[in-house]
């Protein structure tokens, strides 16, 4: 047989924003062995691809997977059916440690996906001083995450990321971290400070960061959260155009929903969560010092999110039928108390995860559409189906193909697909996948302009889209006839070896 497998009559769209063209694709050995018109070539298996659109499979630039292996969740196929071949975990400042190891597990173990990973900066901190975090950090600790970082892109990270994740990250701290990086040419990616109130100022933070650490920066989950900050776009735009006219390496990435999906700290203020660490009891945010103080703060909160119907609860870890779905309103309501009440109640319960109703939609075509943001899901593994979640874990792709191609036409397909592959491929510095093109690893997928789509939606999540029949990785079927094969053909990505 000439190939392992043979894609005939397929339109070809390679990644790069290039119009698609009319051709067949022989893959042998788990590479693209060869494309154009092979009408007497033989393979072992073949897709007849016509009226299909065969493109680079898809990269995923933010995810949260790494937590995922942590836990020991490997196998799952929530991704991979959405035509993810490559994620990038790490992000928002958090990965596992030390990274080889990390990565080593990737390979015993396999995944339906390849598996690429940043450097955590709070985990490196957290390493190096353990619990004593609330603090700043002298130059001289610097220097000690410093060799950590390197000692990370020695064993294959691609670069950094940063959460924010206490209240101590100075810029001289965050400067001096991500250097290493970009000395390895790796990327710096980062929750920025703020994504609210001081989202502009939050945006010239990271900025400043590609200037004085000399790095490609990776903006995480672009948005402007909340209606008093959706004016603000404009703004957004001209700061990352006019860094790029200076020549930083600027990127950005954004799922196509308006709301976000985060953990506890979404049923009370900040200043709640400060006052239980001080006094410790949730019971003390009753105090009569506070409470009237916390219970203004949180009416703040639910104002500025447009109101307390724009909170969905979700349970975090073991299922709570009482309040799944349900709305700060609705659960006030349905045990007979106050807003404060109710959050100290989730709080005490173990907490909650939330899904926020606060972007706008026209925010969000503006955004995707934007040339310097690609598509990125803020996604993990899923695999307790009890738990909601938001649907981004199952539908984010499709629903860019489906709703924002095909329907609305905010992105050509062309565009779209850059946007998937080629533009990820290009910045995180994946050179061996991410476009169709003869040599380069055979990540491809298969699916139906017409018909894919997303059937995952708020509070019913845990479902496969529609319209995607192939999905190939390491040259091998992940997804063969819209079923997922039981092999696990991913593997470990190393910046070391590209």
């Amino acid at each position: 047989m000439d190939f392992d497998i043979l894609i005939r009559h397929a339109t070809v769209i390679d990644g790069t924003g290039a119009e698609g063209f009319r051709g067949d694709i022989g893959i042998k050995a788990g590479m693209l062995a060869a494309i154009g018109r092979l009408n007497e070539a033989t393979a072992l298996e073949e897709i007849n691809a016509t009226g299909m659109i065969v493109c680079p499979g898809f990269i995923d630039p933010h995810t949260h997977v790494h937590a995922s292996i942590d836990r020991d969740i490997m196998h799952e196929d929530n991704l991979v059916r959405q035509g993810i071949t490559t994620v990038v975990g790490g992000n928002c400042g958090s990965s596992d440690w030390p990274i080889s190891e990390h990565l080593d597990k990737v390979d015993t173990l396999g995944m339906k996906q390849n598996y690429a990973v940043l450097a955590g900066h709070h985990t490196i901190r957290r390493a190096l001083f353990g619990d004593d975090q609330a603090r700043f950090l002298d130059p001289s600790e610097f220097k000690l995450m410093q060799v950590e970082v390197e000692r990370a892109m020695d064993e294959g990270a691609f670069g950094v990321t940063v959460g924010y994740a206490t209240n101590w990250e100075t810029n001289d701290e965050v400067f001096a971290f991500a250097t290493p990086a970009g000395r390895r040419d790796g990327v710096y990616a980062s929750h920025i400070r703020s994504e609210r109130n001081h989202l502009l100022e939050a945006l010239g933070e990271i900025l400043e960061v590609a200037q004085h650490a000399d790095i490609r920066v990776q903006i995480s989950h672009l948005k402007t959260m909340n209606p008093a900050n959706w004016e603000k776009l404009d703004a957004v735009f001209g700061m990352l155009e006019e860094a790029v006219d200076r020549g930083l390496g600027i990127s950005a990435d954004r799922y196509p929903y308006t709301a976000s999906h985060g953990g506890s700290t979404n049923a009370l203020p900040r200043i709640a969560y400060q006052i239980k660490q001080e006094r410790g009891s949730w019971d003390n945010l009753r105090d009569p010092d506070v409470i009237e103080m916390v219970t203004e703060e949180l009416n703040i909160l639910h104002e500025e999110r447009g109101g307390p119907d724009n909170v969905l609860f979700c349970s975090m870890r073991d299922p709570r039928p009482e309040i799944e779905g349900k709305t700060p309103a609705q659960l006030a309501e349905q045990w007979g108390v106050n807003l404060l009440e109710v959050g100290i109640r989730l709080e005490e319960m173990g907490g909650v995860s939330a899904i926020i109703i606060a972007m706008s939609e026209d925010n969000l075509k503006r955004i995707l559409a934007h040339p310097l943001v690609g598509v990125g899901s803020d996604a993990a593994l899923q695999s307790d189906k009890r738990l909601q979640t938001h649907p981004r874990g199952y539908g984010t792709f499709p629903r860019v193909l489906s709703k924002y191609v095909r329907d609305e036409g905010v992105l050509t397909l062309p565009e779209a697909i850059h946007k998937m592959s080629g533009q990820h491929a290009e910045h995180f510095g994946i050179t061996d996948r991410g476009r169709i093109a003869q040599g380069l690893v055979a990540d491809v997928v298969v699916f139906d302009p017409w018909t894919v789509r997303d059937t995952a939606e708020f509070l019913d999540a845990h479902h496969y889209p529609e319209g995607i029949p192939s999905v190939i990785v390491n040259g091998k079927f992940a997804v063969k006839d819209g079923h997922t094969t039981p092999e696990n053909h991913g593997r470990a990505l190393r910046k070391t070896d590209m």
